[in-house]
Formats: C-alpha cells, structure tokens, sequence
C-alpha cells in the first residue's frame, strides 16, 4: 500500500479480490450486457453455482424467466440512471426455495472506460427474523423502548413504554421528550445518558433514567433515535433511605465513640482516684523507712572510711537505691497531685537556662545538650516547680533512651536538643533526643498511666508530663520515628486560657 495525497491505496487487484472473496455479504458484478464478471462466495453460495459456472451469463440462465426478466429490468434502470437502487426480490435458489433479499445496486466507473453495475444482497428473511427477535425482547425486558423520528413522531415502542407515555398518545409523548430535552440539552440528538422526572400517562410523576442512541439517518435524510427509559422511582427512594441510614449510623459511631471515650474518662479517674490513696500510703509507709536507711548508711560510710574494709561498692549500691525509691515516689506524688498550680509571668528562658545548668550535671558524660532559645524577654505564666518536674521527666527520658544506643557516626551523637520558640499565642518547649526513637504501637500507648517498656519504670514520667501541660492550659505532642529518635514537645498559653485537652494527638 502506498499513501497518496493522504489516502490509502491497494496496488495489488489481488489483496482486493480477496478482501471482496471473504466479506460476509454477498457481492456481484455485471458488466454492461449484464453478464457477471465477478461474484464473491456468499453471492455463488446464494445462487447455487461456483464462480466459474457464472461468469460470462446472466441471470436468465439460473433464475426463472419471471424473476430473471424482473432482475434484468431493475439492473437496466439503473445502468441508464446512473442512480443508487434499493428493492426487495425474491430469488429462486437451485434447491427451489425462495429468498426474499433485499437488493442494492448502483454503477462503477472501470479502468478500462467502461461502466460496470455493482450490487449486494442482504438475506431479509434472516433480517426480518432478528426484527422479531427484538421485538420479542423489547417486549419483555423491563426497559421502555421506543424509536423515534426527528419530529417527535414514535415509529415503534414496545408495551412498557406504551403504559409509560400512553398508547398512541402523542401529546403525551411529546410532552415526556420535551421534559427530557429540558433535563438534558443534548436529549435525544446526542448519545447521552441521565436521570430525570417525567410525567407518566396516570399522572404520577416517575424518576426515569433516560438514555438516547443519537440521530442516525435512515434514507431519504430522515433521522432517527432509539431512547430506553428505565424507571428508578424505587431505587431513588432507596437511595434516600439508604443516605438516611448511613446518616443514623454515622451518628450511632458518634455517639458510641463520646460513650467510649466518657467511659475510658470514668476508668481513668478511677484509676487516678486509686493511684492517689496508694501514693499517699506509699508516702507515709515508705519515707521514713527510708529516711532512715539514708541516715544510717552515711554514718556508716562515715564511720568506716579509710578503714579498707572493702565495702565502699555496696553502700553505693544503697545509695543509689534509696535515690532511685525516692524518684519514684516522687513521681507518684507529682501524678496524683490535684490542687492548684502558682502560676506567675516569668522570663521562661532565663529559667530554663538555670535549671539545665543544673540538671546537665546529673547526665551521663556522652550525652550532648543542645540548647536554641527563642523566647527573648517574652513572659510566660508557668509554675516554676511544676515545669521543672516536666522538663526534668523530658530530659530523663531521652537520656534513657539513649544509653546503650550509641554510635561512632558524629551525624548521629547522643545529643538532646532543647529549644523554645513562639506561634499563635502559646510558646513550646521542645525536647528531642537522638536515641532509638518508638514504634507505632509503643507510641500509641506512651500517654497511658503505668504503662512502660523499662525494666526499672513507673510509667507515669509521660502521663505526668501531659497531666502538667494540661493543667497549664496547654497540651502535649510527641513525634517519633524508629531510628530517628524522638521529639516531645508542651505548649503553653501566653494567657491563661485552658486548651482543650488533646492526649491522642502525636504531631
């Protein structure tokens, strides 16, 4: 094939015959004495004879003298009209049954000069048995079907459309079509499917979804369109029950999470209650004890100093337990504490200066402190004491999380970053680590009340931290990603609003 001013064009009559040879309609041609000079196989099948028994003669020497003479008339008009020819005919097979095809003929220019006739049949019995096969169908699917013409004028419709519009009623008709074109501009011309409400031939408003074919055009410049209109009254209202159920449940999930949180709210006051009449008895029971111990284990120390007894290791191992007791029962006391911070404005990074000074020396040696305030001289209203518990439980925090994960990569040294800055009327203290950072479940659960992944915890150094936030009128964040460390950070209000509480939040 070549391409010629942007056309297609087969060189080879060969490819072309071919093509005609395997097409499934039946092709002829006659030349001007009406003699075949070619027939495909579904024209030789149709007539009964091979290619070669045609070629050469006419149809007087296969057909009856009846029906060729009315062939033989039809090829000359239109080999003297030059024009287009459809009819029906009925040919008389070499078996004698009859076919009734619906024949188009029309001339063609040859090569040669001379003018040849062209024609194809179309089996209209086979057509006409499809025709009733949809109507059978139209008639019995649950879609109302109709074909319409250009003007409105309903060429065929199936029984569902008939009840729907009205039966031979035109006005009603064309009323429905009207409504349609209304509901879509491009009904019924354009290919186009929609939703819409018609009024059905009872009265009663219908919600149909309408779908049209397009104008395709007929003989004679006529157009026509095959539109369906299915009835989704029932399913619209399903639909509007269906939108109301999912509202109700929507609000049932509501209700039941505000019934889950207010119980999860019950519990943990519950437990707070509880926590505060043990940390009371712990207190009482505990201190003196241990006041005591304290008391006796540094006389000890200083009775048998320099005296080479060998002893030293363990009354440091006391020592270290009596501190370790007392943190704890601090903390116990700082969860269960209720009553009223001593908020007064202060220069938050002036205190903060001072009490890292002094907390940097309980740490470990290769942990770095990196400090970024950006406060300025901006008062903050803070409870100096309640703060530092706070910040002292942030700080131990990261410290612990680091020991044992350090690493010679100088980008990754056991550092804690602290810094404070402010946005949108409240100011942040921000504490993070370089440590192994916490997983999506670890983090999910750190805000929860004697809750910890130490071996040596209470797990109420987080709690404790949210609880002195809250009561600032503020609020914890904690972000952590594993092997990236940890950030928490508290807001507080540059006034002394309450924020509402948020412990689920992990920015």
């Amino acid at each position: 094939m070549t391409n010629s001013a942007g056309r297609g064009r087969l060189e080879n009559p060969d490819v072309l015959i071919g093509i005609l040879d395997n097409l499934p309609t039946s092709i002829f041609v006659k030349d001007e004495n009406l003699n075949f000079v070619y027939s495909n196989g579904v024209h030789c099948e149709m007539v009964g004879k091979s290619e070669s028994d045609l070629l050469g003669h006419s149809d007087s020497d296969f057909y009856p003298a009846e029906e060729a003479v009315n062939f033989i008339r039809n090829d000359r008009q239109v080999l003297s009209t030059g024009k287009v020819v459809e009819t029906e005919e009925v040919a008389t097979g070499v078996d004698g049954r009859k076919t009734t095809v619906l024949t188009r003929k029309a001339t063609m220019q040859g090569a040669d000069g001379k003018t040849y006739l062209i024609g194809t049949n179309s089996d209209l019995g086979e057509i006409k048995k499809r025709e009733l096969q949809y109507k059978a169908l139209s008639g019995t699917v649950p879609v109302a079907v109709a074909q319409i013409e250009a003007d409105g004028a309903v060429t065929s419709c199936n029984p569902l459309f008939q009840s729907l519009v009205g039966d031979g009623n035109e006005v009603a008709c064309k009323s429905v079509l009207a409504s349609l074109s209304q509901a879509n501009a491009a009904f019924p011309g354009g290919a186009c499917k929609f939703e819409a409400t018609i009024a059905s031939a009872n009265g009663r408003n219908v919600n149909v979804l309408a779908i049209s074919s397009g104008w395709f055009e007929l003989e004679h410049g006529k157009c026509t369109a095959t539109i369906s209109l299915i009835d989704i009254t029932e399913m619209s209202e399903l639909r509007r029950v269906n939108a109301e159920v999912s509202r109700l449940n929507a609000e049932l999930a509501a209700k039941v999470q505000q019934l889950a949180e207010a119980q999860a709210e019950v519990v943990k006051k519950g437990r707070m209650e509880q926590l505060g009449q043990l940390t009371a008895t712990i207190a009482h029971e505990l201190r003196n004890p241990l006041g005591s111990v304290r008391t006796s284990a540094f006389l000890m120390e200083r009775k048998t100093r320099d005296k080479g007894l060998g002893i030293e290791s363990q009354l440091d191992r006391i020592n270290k337990g009596i501190v370790r007791c007392d943190n704890i029962i601090t903390q116990l006391l700082d969860f269960s504490r209720t009553k009223e911070l001593n908020c007064e404005k202060g220069n938050l990074d002036s205190w903060l200066e001072t009490t890292l000074q002094e907390e940097s020396r309980r740490l470990p040696s290769h942990i770095l402190i990196d400090v970024d305030l950006g406060l300025g001289d901006e008062l903050v209203p803070f409870d100096p004491s309640r703060l530092r518990r706070a910040l002292v439980n942030m700080v131990s925090n990261a410290a612990e999380a680091m020991v044992g994960h350090e690493t010679a990569d100088s980008a990754k040294t056991s550092t804690i970053a602290i810094s404070t800055f402010a946005e949108n009327g409240h100011v942040s203290l921000r504490v993070a680590d370089t440590g192994p950072g916490m997983t999506p479940d670890v983090l999910a659960r750190i805000r929860e009340p004697l809750y910890t992944t130490k071996s040596f915890g209470t797990g109420l150094g987080v709690p404790a931290i949210e609880q002195i936030a809250v009561q600032h009128g503020g609020r914890l964040d904690v972000r952590s990603v594993p092997g990236e460390g940890s950030v928490f950070t508290v807001w507080l209000p540059l006034k002394r609003e309450p924020l509402e509480q948020d412990v689920s939040k992990a920015a």
